[in-house]
């Protein structure tokens, strides 16, 4: 008989057990329960774990942690933030104030690299660390949603593609609802060269009105400071803002689900869009571009359930990370030398250079391309839509939470 794992939400928020894979796992928010095993704390919104510090546990749980019978966990797989040793201070001073050791606690990030950070800052400092664990919550949000309807998604996506014209209006689909520093800049430099009506091209916008929703616009300073080493690149492109900014919001799928701003509503969603089946490719423009492997999120996922290729403007690695989810990436048609180039700068370009010159090739050129992925692209739509959310879930879900455990149960009682 499998024993349960009790497992309590400390704190509201978003967190990686929200639709978890283990028939061991039990998930409750009523603090009275009588003894969790795992004590949560949703902390993806909350950097400094403002809302764990404020969290008054009974008494009964606050027993069980100083008699090491339960862990905590710090659930920041919403983000992918880099270590900084402020973090680091307010996490311990937590972990303190509940009467807990760092050897009976979790923290969980989307950053690859923030052990190897956080560790490395302990041994400086002196503290016993934590564990640290990786977890891709956007990954398998945007897939969870098909775990119910998976054949009947996967075959209205088939006949879709199977559906597709060997003349296409556009070349590519890239989604930019938020207007992050890399997205920018690989929009400016799409109107210097000519080529945004090469793609089918999403772009949220910038903050119209102080306090109003988004992004402001940045001025060429704040570019230089959040790219470094693009300085000469932000000058060429300055001059280009103007441009971006005056087409304001711009949104794809509308009409094809009833105008409703699905990539605002469900931006974290692998939904479908009519502009896959009008174009060859995918540009994904991740978060950020940083000169480590750190993560993925949902944003390379939505183009491989939807039956279309992708180039990564992301961080180095970010290839190997979607294969290691079972996916197949396209390195006979595409150089995918990129993946392993550390500087943002140089993997930019060899990115660029590739969409360039598929965004100039003829329907018939690309046709022969993507027909010579097809495998590829029959495999990958079925394998997210239908295996992934499910039974591969389970068992990476099933691991993680073992892993939780060991630390729970290597711990002195």
């Amino acid at each position: 008989m499998t024993t349960p794992i009790t497992v309590l939400v400390a704190t509201e928020g978003r967190h990686l057990f929200d639709n978890i894979h283990d028939s061991r796992v039990r998930v409750t928010s009523d603090v009275e329960v009588a003894e969790p095993d795992l004590v949560v704390f949703p902390v993806g919104r909350f950097r400094r774990f403002e809302n764990a510090a404020l969290v008054s546990l009974p008494t009964h749980v606050l027993r069980r942690i100083a008699d090491r019978q339960a862990g905590l966990v710090f659930d920041a797989s919403l983000e992918g933030g880099q270590h900084k040793p402020d973090i680091t201070a307010a996490l311990h001073e937590v972990i303190r104030q509940f009467g807990a050791s760092p050897g009976q606690c979790v923290y969980v990030t989307q950053d690859r690299q923030y052990e190897a950070d956080y560790r490395a800052h302990c041994e400086v400092s002196g503290l016993t660390p934590v564990t640290v664990l990786a977890h891709d919550y956007w990954v398998w949000d945007a897939l969870g949603q098909y775990e119910s309807t998976a054949e009947e998604t996967y075959q209205q996506r088939l006949t879709a593609f199977r559906g597709r014209h060997r003349q296409r209006s556009r070349r590519f689909v890239s989604l930019n609802r938020t207007p992050r520093p890399t997205k920018i800049l690989f929009l400016l430099q799409l109107l210097r060269d000519g080529l945004w009506d090469h793609g089918y091209i999403s772009f949220g916008g910038f903050r119209q009105k102080p306090g109003g929703p988004g992004k402001d616009r940045p001025s060429p300073d704040q570019l230089r400071r959040s790219l470094p080493g693009f300085d000469d690149r932000v000058s060429e492109l300055a001059p280009f803002i103007d441009r971006l900014d005056s087409y304001g919001r711009v949104l794809l799928g509308l009409e094809q689900h009833g105008w409703r701003r699905i990539e605002l509503a469900q931006a974290s969603q692998a939904v479908d869009l009519a502009e896959y089946d009008d174009s060859w490719f995918t540009v994904v423009t991740e978060t950020e571009m940083r000169p480590r492997p750190s993560r993925i999120t949902e944003k390379v996922v939505k183009p491989l359930v939807n039956f279309h290729p992708l180039l990564v403007l992301g961080n180095p690695g970010a290839l190997k990370m979607i294969r290691s989810y079972g996916f197949v990436t396209f390195d006979d048609v595409f150089d995918e030398r990129y993946d392993e180039e550390w500087d943002p700068k140089r993997r930019f370009d060899l990115v660029y250079a590739q969409i360039h010159r598929l965004s100039t090739a003829s329907d018939g050129q690309l046709a022969q391309l993507v027909d010579s992925v097809e495998e590829k692209l029959l495999f990958n739509a079925r394998w997210g839509l239908m295996t992934l959310p499910s039974t591969y879930r389970q068992q990476r879900d099933t691991e993680l939470v073992n892993t939780m455990m060991m630390v729970i149960d290597s711990q002195p009682r």
